[in-house]
């Protein structure tokens, strides 16, 4: 994948794309039409759903199902997106886990937007720091040596520049509250649409963009995590504050991770820490 400022920009909108994506064809299937009927007459921006679109529409032209088609090309869907498209297929509710992907996607777009904010003012520095370091150039009478050190300069930020922004971005979706987020938003989904427990957990750990968590679910497995109650399972976890623990409690008791998770999710997306 491209690591140039413009690639990773336009990645940074990828939930919004997707997000696009499954209303549309929702919208759709509920009209009646047809998977490659619906597909071709999407227009989305170049990216990873773009590739996911055109993916989706050659294969359901050949016949293929759905389930096939994310098997086949794993890059570019999430774990958990796969299991639910999978799951709606076989289940008949295809309608319903796209309309539940559209929505998760769309909040998590919604995250991202926080991300380019925080990312703004270290960007903007380096560019001003680009344009300005080789000033001194200029009261020496080298104009030329100037013009050359601050195009090369802002060829090296537009293309390198990219790796640096992925990296910031990365560090800054790793903290605790954005983990919390996607863990609980992933968690909620994942158990409404009825996948196993064990499943579920392992998919929002994957999810979550923590790879300690994700590695510490993926040792006990789905049936080391079916074993005990999840609360204890993930006890000293980045996830696991006071309200979090309170409430899977409820949701471990009542069987409703809905109104418990998923409101701790909505409120986490909105800023609560």
């Amino acid at each position: 994948m491209s690591t140039s400022l413009a690639a990773v920009m336009r990645a940074f909108d990828d939930g919004r794309d997707r997000s696009e994506l499954y209303r549309g064809w929702r919208a759709g299937l509920n009209a009646g039409l047809t998977h490659p009927a619906i597909l071709s007459k999407m227009t989305l921006r170049p990216g990873i759903t773009q590739a996911a679109q055109a993916h989706l529409l050659v294969g359901t032209r050949a016949g293929k199902d759905i389930a096939t088609l994310v098997r086949e090309r794993p890059q570019l869907f999430e774990p958990f997106e796969s299991a639910l498209l999978r799951m709606g297929e076989e289940s008949g509710q295809l309608e319903q886990m796209l309309t539940q992907l559209a929505d998760f996607h769309q909040r998590q777009h919604k995250l991202i937007l926080k991300v380019k904010q925080w990312l703004s003012y270290p960007m903007f520095v380096s560019l001003v720091a680009v344009l300005i370091l080789p000033i001194p150039l200029i009261f020496q009478g080298r104009m030329a040596a100037y013009w050359t050190a601050t195009i090369v300069g802002l060829l090296g930020w537009t293309t390198l520049g990219g790796a640096m922004l992925a990296r910031l971005a990365q560090r800054y979706q790793r903290r605790p509250a954005f983990v919390r987020a996607r863990f609980a938003r992933t968690l909620a989904l994942c158990i409404g649409a009825g996948l196993p427990l064990g499943r579920s957990a392992l998919l929002a750990a994957d999810a979550s963009g923590d790879p300690a968590l994700a590695q510490q679910l993926r040792r006990l497995g789905e049936r080391g995590l079916t074993s005990r109650p999840l609360s204890e399972t993930l006890a000293g976890s980045v996830v696991m504050t006071p309200e979090f623990q309170a409430g899977l409690l409820v949701a471990e008791q009542t069987g409703d991770f809905a109104s418990s998770i998923g409101r701790l999710a909505e409120l986490y997306e909105d800023g609560f820490r």
